[in-house]
């Protein structure tokens, strides 16, 4: 079961962030929008594990606001939505995507119920950042829903996929967020409680359906 407080944290820490997030990845990388309106993929992502998605609809449930991946999946010639929960994030997409000239279908969503988003719609779902996702059984679920017949679900994650001390303490690890990598290079300290969600690598694998 999710906590609606839970949710309502994570998406008050990011809106919070998402500005001064992007901010920091255009200190970082000046080029970063003429990258990809020069048709740029990025080499840090899964890429490579799809072949060709040339045509096909594709679902980024987790963008954040430099939607990088999003941006990549488009340059390889798919159709793509992208969602994030943080409707900042998805402003600043948005935004992005018309200074590089890219045609993206950004909506703000819960990765985990993908709402906005009906049945059967989307060849490939691209699902990662599960640290934030209390329910991942709902996530899993749904975005196998909004697959078409046959189609494919990319998810990618960090393993132990832990936040948490003891590998089996499944109870929610409320901290303190300063910022991510980027940010922390360029002195950022945002200083706001938020928390995160561990899950078991059993919890991903045995997933019913």
């Amino acid at each position: 079961m999710s906590n609606n407080k839970d949710i309502e944290m994570v998406i008050e820490t990011w809106d919070k962030y998402h500005p001064i997030y992007m901010e920091c990845i255009l200190r970082d990388r000046p080029d970063f929008h003429g990258f990809f309106a020069d048709g740029g993929v990025e080499t840090d992502f899964e890429f490579e594990l799809l072949g060709d998605i040339q045509g096909l609809k594709l679902l980024d449930t987790c963008c954040a606001c430099d939607a990088r991946q999003a941006f990549s999946w488009t340059n390889l010639g798919a159709n793509v939505t992208a969602c994030d929960i943080s409707p900042v994030a998805i402003n600043i997409a948005k935004d992005n995507a018309k200074k590089i000239g890219l045609n993206v279908n950004f909506q703000v969503a819960d990765a985990r119920t993908l709402e906005p988003i009906n049945d059967n719609e989307y060849d490939i779902v691209y699902a990662t950042y599960i640290g934030w996702y209390q329910d991942i059984e709902m996530g899993f679920k749904n975005w196998f829903r909004v697959l078409k017949p046959g189609g494919r679900l990319l998810y990618v994650g960090l393993y132990p996929a832990t936040v948490s001390k003891n590998y089996y303490d499944r109870t929610p690890d409320y901290y303190i967020f300063e910022a991510t990598p980027v940010g922390r290079k360029y002195g950022v300290n945002i200083n706001i409680p938020t928390v995160n969600f561990h899950h078991t690598l059993s919890d991903i694998v045995i997933v019913k359906q």
